[in-house]
């Protein structure tokens, strides 16, 4: 199953990421406002360059079982840049060539796994964040890391169901480098702003 194969294929990957993106910071509950809002542009970023690609590469059959007009959260991540006073128009422009996968299933699903992971953290970060003390009160600057409340155990199921569904063995080569090459853009994006 390519769910399974991708978590082991792209570990490195994410570990780097981690290591970017204040994990240990959220997880002790030290994480500083100004690190939230780092985290916060890049998720915008990342969001803002490929979500609506994504989900326009897909054949709409697969679109479809993964409803994936419930699924967009630029506009979570615009509510919190709005809260957090960050103006999207002032942030500069990437210094790295963005990855943007071919218009194939695969691909597409190994971009849209690295997007649906960080979602499905999501709800531990933000339980994390409420913990420090520099964020009470802060509840509603907070929409992207719970953008999918009490559906995220199904629409993660119902992800990895449509993704080992979809993607054939020959094409498994090539949904991993799209999922380790989407953490690629974060990894820059993390690396350019945090």
């Amino acid at each position: 199953m390519i769910a399974n194969l991708l978590r082991t294929e792209t570990a490195d990957k994410h570990k780097e990421l981690e290591t970017l993106m204040f994990v240990n910071e959220i997880m002790n509950n030290s994480l500083r406002i100004t690190e939230y809002k780092k985290l916060l542009t890049v998720n915008y970023l990342i969001h803002q360059k490929l979500e609506n690609k994504l989900a326009n590469m897909l054949d709409t059959d697969v679109a479809e079982k993964l409803q994936m007009n419930t699924r967009f959260k630029l506009a979570a991540l615009e509510k919190d840049l709005d809260y957090w006073k960050i103006d999207p128009f002032t942030l500069p422009g990437l210094d790295f060539e963005l990855f943007l996968p071919e218009k194939n299933n695969a691909a597409v699903l190994g971009a849209l796994y690295v997007l649906e992971g960080a979602t499905l953290g999501g709800n531990v970060i933000k339980k994390h964040i409420l913990a420090n003390p520099d964020f009470i009160n802060h509840q509603d600057g907070l929409n992207y890391y719970g953008v999918y409340g009490t559906e995220l155990g199904a629409k993660w199921k119902t992800f990895v169901a449509v993704l080992n569904e979809s993607v054939t063995e020959a094409d498994y080569g090539l949904c991993i480098n799209s999922a380790n090459q989407t953490f690629n853009n974060l990894i820059n994006l993390s690396k350019q702003y945090c």
